[in-house]
């Protein structure tokens, strides 16, 4: 038993209120539960409580035992003056200060429905689950707990808007500059997402920009920063091998090993020379990404957009240097971009609107219901433990709550758990 769980039965009214009388036989109205502390001092303030048909305005203080009071050394606090009731599970010690002042014990076991308790004992010993609540969700009303989601995907892109501001403050407060390293990191999916981030700051961005207005040149800088450039195994090596000496003179440019690339258990397409390639043919036309993107305001908007960017021919009919294959188009595909709606270009729209006080919440959550479902061993959990997932929207709202909430054992803070308990 936690203490947690006492606040979520004082907090949601999950007791018996008839007929509630103290361990010493004194009878209990409950008229206010009182506001719940989150700083130092007693668990509950401003409570409204008749006891012995005496009306008593103060504090609620509640422990697991009895004993934890002299524990805690509450007596010796003053903060603790004001406690109108000792709300506890288990009464296993008198507690001579508090019966010295006339405040009473409620031991809260006496009064907690059985089916509250054993939903609650379901949730904390569900070990073998990485969803706690896995087998209790048929109790769930999906259309009355939606507002939780939209919360859940409203935290989430918060969170991603701290990150973001924080790699604003590390890039120049350029914004320009955000987009190109997150959109790198996004290039590098799962697997090659660190060493994506390593290679879009191994050289100045400024050094792109000056640049951009030769392909070659740009294919020449990210190919070569990358390491990708070390055997001269054929003409458009050489080629750009030939710029990166020059780029290299001019800005004191130090290449990365290839080595931190992995190409292993990846799908060809997803090859980091690939998404190079791809990355390339975006910038060495669009020099105001940012710009362009803030701009968007549909999905086909953006879909229409990036796949007009063709890799140079040479991919046609290679992933990687020096070994030809089969002819395939290297164009972003659908699925990418959609990814790259829901991973990137979202959160760096909300992170900016949210300095410019512009933010619209409705947009957000309509363009993700717009999407389909993430594929990922995330989603596909809690699919498989019961959770009605619709859209991208819904998708992203549980990845956020796997981590926040699942990982971190809130259920008494999530929404979803509060609603599985009652």
């Amino acid at each position: 038993m936690k203490e947690s769980f006492l606040h979520y039965i004082w907090q949601m009214k999950c007791l018996n209120i008839t007929d509630l009388k103290t361990f010493h036989g004194s009878s209990i109205e409950i008229i206010n539960f009182g506001k719940l502390n989150h700083d130092s001092g007693p668990d509950f303030y401003n409570a409204e409580i008749v006891i012995n048909k005496q009306l008593w305005v103060g504090c609620v203080e509640m422990h697991v035992n009895s004993s934890d009071w002299n524990l805690h050394h509450h007596s010796e606090d003053e903060s603790y003056q004001n406690v109108i009731l000792h709300v506890v599970w288990k009464h296993d010690k008198e507690i001579d200060k508090l019966r010295q002042s006339n405040v009473e014990t409620l031991i809260l076991e006496e009064f907690v429905p059985k089916e509250v308790i054993f939903n609650y004992q379901q949730i904390v010993s569900n070990k073998l689950n990485q969803i706690h609540c896995k087998g209790l969700l048929n109790k769930i009303d999906w259309d009355k707990i939606s507002f939780w989601f939209d919360r859940l995907l409203i935290d989430r892109l918060e969170e991603k808007s701290n990150s973001i501001f924080q790699l604003y403050e590390e890039s120049n407060n350029s914004w320009e500059e955000v987009t190109f390293k997150l959109l790198a990191s996004n290039f590098g999916l799962k697997v090659n997402k660190e060493a994506f981030e390593i290679w879009s700051k191994s050289f100045p961005f400024s050094v792109l920009q000056k640049n951009q207005s030769d392909k070659n040149r740009v294919e020449a800088l990210f190919f070569s920063q990358a390491g990708f450039l070390e055997d001269e195994v054929d003409e458009y090596v050489k080629e750009l091998k030939n710029e990166y000496n020059f780029l290299q003179r001019k800005y004191d440019l130090n290449s990365l090993n290839k080595s931190i690339f992995k190409f292993s258990s990846m799908r060809p397409h997803g090859f980091p020379t690939i998404r190079l390639a791809q990355l390339s043919s975006i910038y060495s036309v669009e020099k105001s990404l940012f710009s362009k993107i803030v701009s968007f305001q549909s999905i086909k908007e953006i879909e229409v957009y990036f796949r007009n960017f063709e890799p140079n021919d040479y991919w046609k009919t290679h992933f990687v240097f020096g070994k030809e294959s089969k002819e395939t188009s290297k164009q972003l595909s659908i699925s990418k971009i959609h990814n790259l709606i829901i991973n990137t270009i979202l959160p760096l729209k909300f992170a900016y609107e949210l300095t410019n006080d512009q933010l619209d919440i409705d947009y957000y959550l309509e363009i993700l219901k717009q999407l389909k479902v993430e594929s990922n061993s995330i989603v596909e959990t809690f699919i498989d433990s019961g959770f009605r997932i619709k859209s991208a929207k819904d998708s992203q709202s549980v990845i956020h709550l796997k981590k926040r909430y699942c990982d971190e054992k809130k259920c008494l803070n999530c929404a979803i758990g509060t609603e599985v308990l009652k």
